[in-house]
């Protein structure tokens, strides 16, 4: 793991072998000692097993930093802001800063991660917690990048496989080895641990890098991760061509009187009714029981909506097989369908997976998308490559690597539904729930949307979400992993908190929510409804 580096020095060129990777300190007359320390303008003479070199790192002093996109950053330390690339192939451009604190490292690693599909770095969450920022405000040394293209390129897979393998999986891999690296090189020592923190796409890349690399990190937070995306995306693709169909369409103003029907049939399942359903998964509220009785409104649906709720509820199939593809969406929060479930066309998800990744035609059609055989070719040409759904997690126990998985119930981006089910597969890859917990734990979240947000109380350390009122590891999911990994404690809870207008600078909270690893669910007992110690873990 991170914390075994082994270094040796040499006149004329200086290696270390930092996680598997070679490091050569270029221009060296003569030995360096073990535990010396570069200057920070000095890292540019650093390469990575000839393929991640330092473009340039400079000192910055403490208080505001202007980003290259303009945004002004302010309140943080001074640090050496160390900007390299990686150019594995010939059609690879992988951009990527580390900084480091000068004065106020805590001796750890912290990588964040990209969303969606990336092509930029993620420097700021807007004073929440995940950017760069953030991070080094804390004291975490810290990277990010672009995966190898730029956001303003909307056509970046098409002809380029290359640069589709370093979003897949090879960019966040070869930063994190050129990460660590800079870290041992600046400070004289290795990071004493190494941990990645993130969601969605994050989530995903968390889960490949555990998957493809154990070596790499000590303990990963997975935030409801887009692991499986050839299947997630034909989701979309599934729910656009259910509300496309003749009358089908749901109309937003019509979502309100969906998600209010469910939460009346399933919100006391769990002792207690506080508008949120603990555990949709046990939910039974079926469609049918809207259909309009008279003429249309927004507090009921026609047959043709009542079929196609019925199929987002139901997620994709296989039309030869009947096998399920993917899970469809959660009851109860349908609320956050607005954006980006209810409508004709696909989301931006799917529509840019398939025409740019998949078919590499951006005039693709998302109606003559075949299930079985479209599927099949997703999966074999990129999903192959970027899903990171591999149950078999043997490789990262042995490390000693520690997971904390979440996921919102309530999101509205990625169905929910897939955490617990990839969660299965490793239960019974791994023999049994007991194995598993040993290393992985999932927590799911009853009313928060995708990352942050939503009804529910949604603040536990995660990325994009408000900071939490302590960083204990009851509070805090990055607190309660390094307690894990060093300390060797599990976390058998988490309190989520939720604040009274899900602001950034709010530090009023409104209620607190107990989270339970899954299989278990948060029960009522008595006392407050907005107080976490009045519930308690229980399992179904």
């Amino acid at each position: 793991m991170s914390h075994r580096i082994v270094a040796s020095l040499s006149i004329g060129a200086a290696m270390a072998i930092v996680a598997g990777a070679v490091v050569t300190v270029a221009g060296q007359d003569g030995a360096r000692g073990a535990g010396a320390k570069m200057e920070c303008a000095d890292l540019t003479s650093l390469t990575f097993e000839g393929q991640t070199t330092i473009a340039a790192a400079s000192l910055v002093p403490a208080g505001p930093f202007v980003t290259p996109a303009g945004q002004t950053l302010t309140g943080l330390p001074a640090f050496c802001r160390v900007v390299g690339v990686s150019r594995p192939t010939s059609d690879s451009n992988i951009n990527f800063e580390v900084w480091l604190p000068s004065s106020s490292w805590n001796g750890k690693f912290l990588s964040s991660g990209e969303g969606g599909y990336a092509g930029t770095l993620n420097y700021t969450r807007s004073g929440l917690d995940g950017g760069l920022d953030e991070l080094i405000r804390r004291g975490y040394a810290t990277a990010s990048t672009d995966t190898g293209h730029l956001s303003s390129d909307n056509d970046w897979a098409i002809g380029h496989p290359e640069k589709v393998i370093d979003y897949a999986y090879r960019a966040k891999h070869l930063v994190t080895v050129a990460a660590k690296g800079v870290v041992a090189a600046f400070y004289g020592k290795p990071a004493s641990y190494s941990y990645f923190n993130s969601c969605s796409n994050g989530g995903r890349q968390g889960l490949m890098e555990v998957q493809r690399y154990p070596e790499d990190y000590d303990g990963v937070v997975v935030g409801a991760p887009w692991n499986f995306q050839s299947h997630s995306n034909a989701g979309f693709v599934w729910d656009a061509q259910a509300l496309g169909a003749a009358g089908a369409e749901i109309p937003p103003a019509k979502l309100p009187a969906i998600q209010a029907a469910a939460i009346a049939a399933c919100d006391a399942d769990d002792g207690l009714a506080d508008g949120l359903i603990e555990d949709p998964s046990t939910c039974a509220f079926e469609p049918a029981t809207l259909l309009c009785k008279g003429a249309d409104a927004d507090t009921c649906l026609t047959a043709a909506q009542v079929t196609a709720l019925g199929k987002l509820y139901d997620g994709p199939k296989n039309p030869r097989t009947g096998a399920q593809i993917y899970p469809g969406w959660a009851r109860g929060g349908e609320m956050g369908w607005a954006r980006s479930v209810v409508g004709r066309d696909v989301t931006n998800l799917g529509r840019t997976y398939f025409s740019r990744l998949v078919f590499e035609n951006p005039a693709w059609d998302y109606r003559t998308f075949n299930f079985d055989t479209d599927l099949s070719l997703a999966e074999s040409k990129v999903g192959k490559l970027a899903d990171a759904i591999e149950p078999n997690l043997s490789a990262a126990k042995r490390q000693g690597a520690k997971i904390i998985q979440y996921h919102g119930w309530n999101d509205q981006t990625l169905q929910p539904g897939n955490s617990p089910a990839y969660y299965e597969r490793v239960i019974a890859a791994m023999g049994d729930l007991a194995n598993t917990q040993d290393f992985y734990r999932l927590f799911m979240v009853p009313g928060m949307a995708h990352c942050y947000f939503g009804p529910g109380a949604s603040s536990f350390g995660g990325v994009g979400q408000q900071r939490p009122p302590a960083r204990d590891a009851l509070h805090d999911v990055q607190t309660a992993l390094e307690n894990w990994v060093e300390k060797g404690v599990a976390p058998n809870q988490l309190v989520a908190t939720k604040y009274i207008d899900d602001a950034a600078a709010t530090s009023t909270v409104k209620l607190t929510r107990l989270l339970c690893p899954y299989p278990s669910v948060a029960r009522y007992k008595s006392g407050s409804p907005n107080d976490a110690s009045s519930f308690v873990c229980t399992t179904p």
